[in-house]
C-alpha cells in the first residue's frame, strides 16, 4: 500500500515537472469522446475528468472528479476526490481518492485507498482486491484471488475464490451473496456477523482487538516485530551505510547546494531554526487544507511528496554541516569525509531512546530551514574586515 502511495505520489510531481504539456489547469473540465480511441498512454489531470473513449495503453488520471465510463485496455491509475469507474479495465487499477466507486469488469488486481470505498455487482475481477479505507460496500459479482481490507466498517457480499483477511475496527457483515472458498481471518472489536446465506468453506479465526493494540496477530505481525527488535541494531548499522552512499552521491551531484546550506546554519543559526519551525508547522497545515477543498488533492500530494524529499535531504544537510565543522580546522576542506563523520554522530545519537530523536528532530529544524534561506540567499558569504598593520620604510630620513 505505501509503495503504490509513494508511486502516485512521485507520478504526479513527476508529470508536473517534466511533462507540463500534460497538465491542464485545475479550473478546466478534461474530456476524451466516446468515438476517440488513444493507443498510447494517456494522462490527464483537471478539475473533472471524464472518459467515455478508448485507451489502448496505460491511463494516468487526476483530478476533483474522475468519471471513467470508457475501456481502458492497460492498467488504470487514478487520484482524486470523488472517482467512478464504470468501464471495464483490462489489467490493473490503482486508486487513491475519497469516495470511489468501481463498477465494471477488471482482468487483474485492485488496490483502493479511498474513504469510502464500493465495489457493486457489476464488478468481476480475475485477481485479488485489496482496501485501505474507512467503509467499504463490497459485493463484487467475482473476486478471483484474495481479499484483503483493512479500515472501520466492511459489508461484504460476494464470492471470493481465495483466503479474505479482514481488520474491520468498528463492523464487519457479511451479506447473503458472501462465498468464501478459503477460510476467514478477522480481527476488530465486534464478532462478524453472518447473514443466512452467507459461507465459509475454510476455518474461521476471530482476535479481538486489545485495547492499544495496532497489528493483527494473525498476520504474524507479532513474531515479525520481536524477530525485528533484536534484529534492530545490526539493520540500523545497514540503514546507516546505506544512508552514507546515497550521501555520497548526493554530495557529489550538488556540492554547491550543501556548501550553501552549511553557510546559512553558519552565518544564520537563529534564522535557519525559525524558518525550520515555521516549515514543520505551516507544511502539514496547508496539505490539509488543499486536501479538503477536494480540487487541491493532487496540489496536497505534490506538496506531501516535496516536504518529505527535503525532509530526507536536510539529514544530509545537518549531517555535512556537523562533520564539516568538527574537521575544517584541523584537516581542511575534505568534504567526503566531513558527511562521513556527520552521519556516523547521527547515528550514534539516534541510538539513545527518546533523548535522541528530539536532537535529530531539532537538528534536521536548522537544515529545513536553512534550505529556505540558501534559495533566498543564493550566495552567503562572510567577510571578515582585514586590518593591514602600516609599513616601515628603511632609509634615511628625508632632510627639510
Amino acid at each position: 500500500m505505501l509503495r503504490s502511495f509513494l508511486f502516485l505520489s512521485l507520478l504526479a510531481l513527476t508529470i508536473t515537472l517534466f511533462f507540463p504539456q500534460f497538465v491542464r489547469a485545475q479550473g478546466e473540465s478534461q474530456l476524451l469522446p466516446a468515438n476517440q480511441v488513444i493507443d498510447s498512454d494517456f494522462f490527464r489531470f483537471g478539475r473533472t475528468v471524464q472518459i467515455d473513449g478508448t485507451i489502448n495503453g496505460d491511463a494516468f488520471l487526476g483530478g476533483a472528479i474522475v468519471t471513467v465510463n470508457g475501456h481502458i485496455g492497460g492498467d488504470l491509475f487514478i487520484f482524486g476526490g470523488k472517482v467512478n469507474v464504470n468501464g471495464p479495465v483490462d489489467n490493473s487499477i490503482r486508486i487513491l481518492g475519497g469516495d470511489v466507486t468501481v463498477n465494471g469488469p477488471v482482468g487483474r488486481n485492485v488496490l483502493l485507498l479511498c474513504g469510502n470505498c464500493t465495489v457493486t455487482n457489476k464488478t468481476a475481477m480475475n485477481g485479488s482486491l485489496l482496501v485501505a479505507g474507512v467503509n467499504l460496500d463490497e459485493s463484487a459479482g467475482q473476486i478471483g484471488r484474495g481479499f484483503r481490507f483493512f479500515g472501520n466498517r466492511l459489508y461484504l457480499n460476494s464470492g471470493i475464490a481465495n483466503e479474505a483477511y479482514v481488520v474491520a475496527d468498528q463492523e464487519f457483515l457479511l451479506g447473503p451473496n458472501a462465498s468464501i472458498s478459503g477460510s476467514l481471518k478477522y480481527t476488530g472489536n465486534n464478532e462478524a456477523v453472518l447473514e443466512p446465506g452467507a459461507t465459509v468453506a475454510g476455518s474461521i479465526v476471530y482476535q479481538k482487538t486489545s485495547p492499544g493494540e495496532s497489528t493483527p496477530r494473525f498476520f504474524g505481525a507479532r513474531t515479525f516485530l520481536s524477530s525485528f527488535r533484536r534484529l534492530k541494531p545490526l539493520m540500523d548499522l545497514f540503514g546507516f551505510i546505506v544512508s552514507a552512499i546515497v550521501g555520497f552521491i548526493l554530495l557529489g551531484l550538488f556540492p554547491k547546494g550543501f556548501e550553501k546550506v552549511a553557510q546559512a546554519i553558519e552565518n544564520r543559526p537563529y534564522a535557519s531554526f525559525g524558518w525550520g519551525i515555521i516549515i514543520a508547522l505551516m507544511l502539514p497545515l496547508i496539505i490539509v487544507l488543499f486536501a479538503l477543498t477536494i480540487v487541491g488533492i493532487p496540489v496536497s500530494l505534490i506538496l506531501l511528496l516535496v516536504g518529505y524529499l527535503a525532509w530526507l535531504a536536510a539529514q544530509y544537510l545537518i549531517a555535512f554541516f556537523i562533520g564539516r565543522k568538527i574537521m575544517l580546522p584541523r584537516f581542511g576542506e575534505r568534504r567526503g569525509w566531513a558527511l562521513f563523520l556527520g552521519l556516523f554522530l547521527i547515528y550514534l545519537v539516534g541510538l539513545i531512546p527518546v533523548v535522541g530523536s528530539v536532537v535529530k528532530l531539532v537538528l534536521t529544524f536548522f537544515a529545513m530551514g536553512a534550505i529556505v534561506l540558501a534559495y533566498r540567499q543564493p550566495v552567503i558569504i562572510r567577510q571578515e574586515p582585514v586590518f593591514l598593520a602600516p609599513k616601515r620604510i628603511r632609509g634615511r630620513p628625508r632632510k627639510h
